[in-house]
């Protein structure tokens, strides 16, 4: 069984043509190379992680459309424990074989958008009594997400600067963006 964390500390690269459009240094922090090819393990590694520590989960059931599953099938397989991914109709077949044939998860397509995937999660979760993820909406999920503020204050220091101009970030969960700020306000960056 591997131990959290089970995201990687991603690299953060100057943009020399983005540097050059602006005219201020623009760095890219590379999250497309985690494990799931997304941000997501961040916080829902964390969660799982979370889940196992605090109340002794055993499996986990988490609806997604596609990123949130891989890393939820992911962060199940490094701890040992049994996954099923709830999706909806509308995720492409592709991304149904992917999960089960490389995360090793039990997928169920159910519903034709991801609100009746998720009901059809939570229900299943309770019937069997795993623990459900919740793909975004959770403080654990925010906090691991957060994560990268960390690492990009560290990794800043090899370009010779103590903080970002400004931080973009695609999330699209209010709180998350929260978490962020909050994470910079405690190193001193301005919001």
């Amino acid at each position: 069984m591997m131990q959290y964390p089970f995201h990687i500390e991603s690299p953060l690269l100057l943009s020399r043509p983005l540097t050059n459009h602006i005219g201020i240094p623009v760095y890219l922090k590379m999250d497309s190379l985690q494990p799931t090819g997304s941000f997501k393990i961040r916080g829902l590694g964390y969660a799982c992680w979370q889940a196992v520590k605090e109340r002794g989960a055993t499996s986990f059931v988490c609806a997604s459309g596609g990123n949130a599953g891989f890393a939820v099938a992911y962060a199940g397989r490094c701890l040992g424990l049994p996954v099923t991914i709830v999706l909806p109709e509308s995720t492409p077949v592709h991304i149904r074989h992917l999960l089960a044939s490389h995360e090793q998860a039990n997928v169920i397509v159910h519903g034709k958008v991801f609100n009746e995937a998720d009901k059809f999660a939570r229900e299943l979760a309770e019937r069997e009594g795993s623990q459900y993820i919740p793909p975004f909406d959770h403080p654990h999920v925010w906090q691991g997400n957060a994560t990268i503020i960390h690492e990009i204050k560290k990794q800043l220091k090899y370009f010779q600067e103590d903080s970002p101009g400004v931080v973009v970030c695609s999330v699209g969960e209010f709180r998350t963006i929260n978490e962020l700020t909050d994470r910079t306000k405690t190193l001193s960056w301005s919001s």
